[in-house]
């Protein structure tokens, strides 16, 4: 599948259901993302079918965004193609720009692995010392105690003798 084929289809599975901003947000990542892949040497038809199936990329956008199907805009009900479209090249020009709601956080950099992994120490250390502490006091208690039962035990063993 070409690249402006694949980026008409998510558009118009995208059409009505999600915000005009969003359409437009998606279709220039998409964009961007293929002609990232095409310019390291490889075909569209490649990498499109690596990405997968346009309309369930739409249906896995629309459910994350909680598209309820109310928006219709003139420009995208009207026009054949997407906003923006340069249709000799099948381009996206990032004129528009919206914030969808949804952040999507890449947690495979190595300062995030980092972050996880301090707080995960920080959460052992504080639990341990918690738990050594109650320890200690425990232990402070138990010492007493337990000379006394072990002496009021002799005692009782040589009365009995």
């Amino acid at each position: 599948m070409k690249k402006t084929e694949f980026l008409k289809e998510l558009e118009a599975a995208l059409r009505g259901e999600v915000s005009p901003e969003l359409i437009s947000e998606n279709l220039r990542y998409y964009d961007n993302y293929i002609s990232q892949e095409t310019s390291k040497g490889r075909s569209e038809a490649e990498v499109t079918e690596e990405i997968g199936s346009p309309r369930l990329i739409a249906r896995t956008i629309i459910d994350t965004s909680g598209g309820s199907g109310s928006y219709e805009s003139e420009e995208s009900a009207s026009s054949g193609g997407y906003a923006g479209t340069d249709r000799s090249s099948g381009s996206y020009s990032s004129g528009q720009s919206g914030y969808s709601g949804f952040h999507y956080v890449n947690l495979n950099k190595w300062y995030w692995k980092l972050l996880i992994i301090a707080v995960l120490c920080l959460v052992l250390f504080t639990v341990l010392s918690v738990v050594g502490g109650i320890f200690a006091i425990l232990f402070r208690f138990a010492t007493p105690i337990l000379i006394g039962l072990l002496i009021v035990s002799l005692f009782r063993n040589m009365r009995g003798r």
